[in-house]
């Protein structure tokens, strides 16, 4: 068996490049997508379709802007979901309203725009609103300044884009009678995957990569499972059930970790228990305790204080669609491009998710070929002029084709986002000059692309070794913090849930902070990758000791907490590992070798003398 702390095996991100090969490649979508598909179809063409048999086709197409409210929040709990797609749809209709107020004064337009393009990057990246986030926002306010829609008020114009989000919000909400519960069970099952292929590859050269993509799903199941459900559920109803299970693969995870780093061999019980919660989802058990939250929430207030710091992602992701946006605009408004709006939009879309340098040159080649072919299948729309509800089947055929691919293939995805655009643009009226139109459409994508990648290469290098740098600090404190509340036996208290909570997150932010600095170009990666070896022995501390909160959280259940701890840490073993992180941290502070020879708990010397090696070098990051 290979010594598990011999040294750090999970590849470092830097490691990524453009291959162009990946352009053309399919990938799998994981969960069926037809329904999903068909719902956003739905959600797009039925407004068209009420709007024509009205005798307002404008009023239709208004609605279908708050028709993207269908594709947000796919994997929420419906109880949730049902308040996150309100919030959406609301959203969307004061974003056009207040971009239709804003386009009746010239020099409001661009300021605007960028005030708002910033504002939803930023809160969209920090609340973890999953794609297509910010960037169906900006397209909103956007287009609501250059809409042709004089026979509308900005407050028609809200009702009518409130309507069509309300429509999909219904749409949306039809699964919770066929699966109440589908979103939980999706959760857990994934979860029991990668913890699954974890403990397959946890002795392997990739153990540590699986450890962190199971750590990962685990932590999206329990935001899933507790943070985005009532905090007392119905007792052994079927949330309850699912929650008993979360935490059973949380105790699997958690005794591979401490097998692993004992150089045991994991029970086989185990992983037969994993394959069945894989596959079976929920299933009875004897006895649950809804209120039982082992792992504390980390609220929305929470989250917006952490983006709110400079060098996290969701700040830099502001401020980079902010710089994009006002160029953006500027540029369209200096030089009177028709649609200028969709150079904004095509510059916030390359920005706002913060992908690293290869996978949004990746996105932005994709863009503009994709925009490039879609221009030929606009134009054959276009000439073929569709009328009344073949308009609105058009609309609703290309929506749910984008849905089918967008995970798929991104650049197959665009050809039809081109299309459905310049069909929705052209308002169900013929097109008197095609080739300019969709010549005009190619133009915008390829500046505003431009500009994107111009705003990250500019800024992506602000901070990036600073901030993961920062991150090791609040690792190392959440370390500590855990510890001394786990050397007295404590695992089950609101505090210690909530540091047990906070440190999972905290290893999370880590590797992202890393993995935006090593790709943000070659003079980020050179001052991030010599943090790599320090980055990959924290995790592992860490995870060890959030293993060993998990064996004393059981052995509550018996009373046996206390003899557990006192066995694990010792009676000076919380205050031994708090003196030697603080030595730790003034090394890595001050770029000089920690004390040699720790005096730590025996179950994490290892961890901790890897720590120590890992930082040997003249640092001074901070």
């Amino acid at each position: 068996m290979p010594d598990p702390i011999a040294k750090p095996d999970l590849p470092s991100p830097a490691a990524r490049a453009l291959q162009l090969r990946s352009l053309f490649a399919l990938n799998k979508p994981g969960a069926r997508r037809w329904p999903f598909a068909l719902r956003a179809a739905l959600a797009m063409g039925v407004p068209a379709a009420i709007g024509w048999a009205v005798g307002d086709l404008p009023a239709g197409l208004m609605a279908t802007i708050g028709g993207f409210t269908a594709v947000y929040g796919n994997d929420r709990p419906f109880l949730n979901r049902a308040f996150h797609l309100g919030a959406i749809a609301v959203s969307f209709a004061l974003a056009v309203m207040i971009g239709v107020v804003a386009g009746g004064t010239e020099w409001l337009t661009v300021p605007v725009v960028t005030l708002l393009a910033t504002a939803a990057a930023f809160l969209c990246s920090a609340l973890k609103v999953s794609p297509p986030g910010a960037y169906l926002f900006t397209l909103a306010v956007a287009a609501g300044t250059a809409m042709g829609a004089e026979h509308l008020s900005w407050w028609h114009v809200g009702t009518l884009v409130l309507a069509g989000g309300a429509f999909a919000w219904v749409l949306h909400m039809t699964g919770a009678i066929l699966a109440p519960r589908g979103p939980e069970v999706l959760a857990l099952k994934a979860a029991a995957r990668a913890v699954g292929d974890f403990l397959a590859a946890a002795t392997t050269p990739g153990g540590d990569a699986a450890r962190h993509q199971a750590a990962i799903a685990l932590h999206l199941a329990w935001t899933v499972l507790v943070s985005q459900q009532p905090v007392q559920p119905r007792p052994n109803g079927t949330l309850s059930r699912l929650r008993a299970e979360g935490r059973e693969l949380h105790m699997i995870f958690a005794e591979a970790i401490n097998a692993v780093g004992a150089g045991e061999p994991i029970p086989q019980a185990n992983i037969e228990r994993v394959r069945a919660i894989a596959r079976q989802g929920a299933m009875p058990v004897d006895v649950t305790n809804p209120g039982h939250i082992p792992l504390g929430r980390v609220s929305g207030w929470q989250l917006l204080k952490e983006g709110a710091r400079p060098g996290a992602q969701a700040f830099e992701i502001g401020l980079r669609v902010a710089v994009a946006s006002a160029v953006s605009g500027l540029f369209g408004w200096l030089t009177n491009i028709e649609h200028a709006y969709w150079i904004t939009a095509a510059a916030v879309l390359m920005l706002y998710q913060g992908l690293d340098r290869a996978t949004m040159l990746q996105r932005g080649i994709q863009r503009v070929g994709g925009t490039l072919i879609g221009t030929v299948l606009a134009g054959v729309v276009l000439y073929l002029h569709p009328e009344g509800l073949w308009f609105a089947a058009t609309i609703a055929l290309l929506q749910f084709i984008i849905e089918l691919l967008v995970l798929r293939n991104y650049g197959l995805a665009v050809v039809f986002i081109t299309a459905i655009a310049l069909t929705i643009a052209s308002g169900g009226h013929p097109v008197a000059d095609i080739s300019h139109q969709v010549w005009v459409r190619a133009e915008d994508t390829f500046l505003g692309c431009a500009i994107g990648v111009a705003a990250f290469l500019l800024l992506a290098k602000r901070g990036t070794s600073r901030a993961i740098s920062q991150e090791l600090f609040r690792t190392w404190g959440a370390i500590d913090l855990v510890a001394q509340h786990l050397a007295t036996g404590d695992a089950d208290t609101a505090g210690v849930r909530g540091a047990r909570r906070n440190l999972q997150h905290h290893i999370i932010l880590l590797l992202q902070s890393y993995d935006a600095a090593a790709g943000s170009g070659a003079e980020s990666r050179a001052t991030a990758e010599p943090l790599w070896p320090a980055v990959v022995a924290t995790q592992r501390l860490a995870y060890r000791l959030l293993a060993a909160g998990w064996r004393i959280e059981a052995a509550s259940a018996t009373g046996e907490n206390a003899a557990l701890a006192e066995e694990l840490f010792g009676k000076e073993g919380a205050a031994q590992l708090h003196a030697c992180l603080a030595g730790i941290v003034n090394a890595f502070h001050n770029g000089t070798a920690p004390p040699p020879d720790p005096d730590v708990p025996a179950f994490l010397e290892a961890e901790i003398r890897l720590l120590g090696s890992s930082i040997v070098f003249p640092s001074r990051q901070a």
